[in-house]
């Protein structure tokens, strides 16, 4: 079952939002000498993790880090001040900082959900984009260790909420990952020549040019007119061509899931003048099932948005409709999967309340944070949970923390077995 929507939309978004960047790592924050941006130190969001410093990076911000080996789980408190879907990325960079040239994989969490397993490179960036609409004034961002002495870092965070009319059809009960972003047409995959975010993409997306083998680059006159997702200037001008008015634009897809349901979207606009009689028509299928068609048109960006369910894989086909008297192009796409369900609430107030008391009491605590028992495969170390609805604390071990001083109350705590 597919759902599909077609935008010929002939205005830009007004008012952009304001960008929370956090250079994790960083001893204070600064203004960006190249685009003026603001980046933030982490200080004020998180309270473990120790500063390190990377110096093979030809990007300032993945110069340094924040890295996590004392606690199984790390997490950042960031605000959410207005009730809107808000945009999340995590962005991370090895550069052996520590060495030892193992570059760790761990996992990425959010309110208590798994976002992603992030594996980490020796010496590509990473980045692990999310669309999510928080229950409450602000999100947990939480790294968490998975393996035995592999130990989690970041180097980037980044957090905004997006307009209203963006992204629409992408319901706020589940959380939306970003498989892909790609700039068809924007040239080699060499870094220099991707989009990575503001001020190039007034949303702060980050956009990997992509050109497939035996399809023509062509480049638009201009751009006057944007759609509802106000896609980057510099990812829609360029596009790819099929060489031929009969050749198929194949663009598969590998999807992190196999269940769950897929948003595209994807962006055309029209590279040439006509000639005398000349017509564009493009059908869009997805798994040889017909989706709907598009015509592009002169500097104006059009918008072909498509739910579906997939088996883990999506090939998108676009094919010259019987009108047509020329191939197919495209400028960009973007491709989300819809995450598991989320946690339908966190660990019992009382219980969480009655850790905060443990916290207070003593300072070695004090850098515990994000939600205890959940996710149910990352616990609190120095914790036992039982249940899901809610998960309720059943053990407490604070054994090797070297707490001094008579134990608090916390007598709300009554699913407690063991201390």
């Amino acid at each position: 079952m597919s759902v599909v929507h077609l935008y010929f939309l002939r205005f830009s978004i007004a008012g952009k939002t304001t960008l929370l960047r956090i250079d994790c790592g960083t001893d204070s924050s600064y203004r960006d000498s190249t685009d003026g941006s603001y980046w933030q130190s982490d200080e004020n969001y998180i309270k473990t993790g120790t500063n390190r410093k990377v110096s093979t990076s030809r990007i300032e911000q993945f110069n340094s880090l924040r890295a996590f080996t004392q606690q199984n789980k790390n997490c950042y408190t960031l605000p959410t001040p207005t009730q809107a879907k808000y945009f999340i990325r995590g962005s991370f960079y090895y550069g052996n900082y520590d060495g030892q040239s193992k570059p760790p994989t761990f996992d990425l969490e959010f309110d208590g959900n798994k976002w992603a397993s992030v594996v980490t490179s020796a010496t590509r960036l990473q980045f692990h984009e999310l669309i999510y609409m928080p229950k409450g004034e602000n999100i947990s961002v939480c790294l968490a260790r998975t393996q035995d002495k592999q130990f989690p870092f970041i180097s980037i965070l980044e957090i905004w909420p997006l307009d209203d009319n963006m992204y629409e059809g992408m319901s706020g009960d589940v959380a939306w990952l970003r498989s892909y972003g790609y700039n068809y047409g924007g040239g080699s995959n060499d870094l220099e020549n991707w989009i990575l975010g503001f001020p190039m993409d007034d949303y702060n997306r980050v956009w990997q040019p992509y050109d497939p083998p035996g399809i023509n680059v062509v480049t638009a006159l201009s751009i006057s007119q944007n759609n509802v997702n106000d896609p980057p200037e510099e990812a829609i001008i360029t596009a790819i061509e099929a060489a031929d008015p009969a050749d198929v634009i194949n663009l598969p897809f590998t999807l992190a899931t196999t269940t769950n349901l897929n948003y595209i979207a994807a962006y055309f606009t029209e590279p040439h003048e006509f000639l005398d009689n000349d017509t564009r028509l493009i059908d869009i299928y997805v798994e040889d099932d017909f989706m709907l068609t598009v015509e592009p048109e002169i500097g104006i960006c059009t918008c072909a948005l498509i739910r579906i369910q997939s088996d883990g894989t999506l090939n998108v086909q676009l094919r010259q409709n019987g009108s047509s008297t020329l191939p197919p192009v495209i400028s960009a796409i973007e491709v989300y999967t819809a995450g598991n369900p989320l946690v339908p609430g966190t660990t019992s107030k009382d219980d969480l309340d009655g850790l905060q008391v443990f916290i207070n009491a003593f300072e070695q605590l004090s850098g515990w944070s994000g939600d205890p028992c959940l996710p149910n495969n990352t616990v609190w170390q120095w914790l036992g949970c039982n249940g899901n609805d809610p998960p309720r604390v059943s053990k407490i071990d604070l054994s090797g923390y070297g707490l001094n001083g008579p134990l608090p109350e916390f007598s709300q705590m009554q699913a407690l077995e063991t201390m």
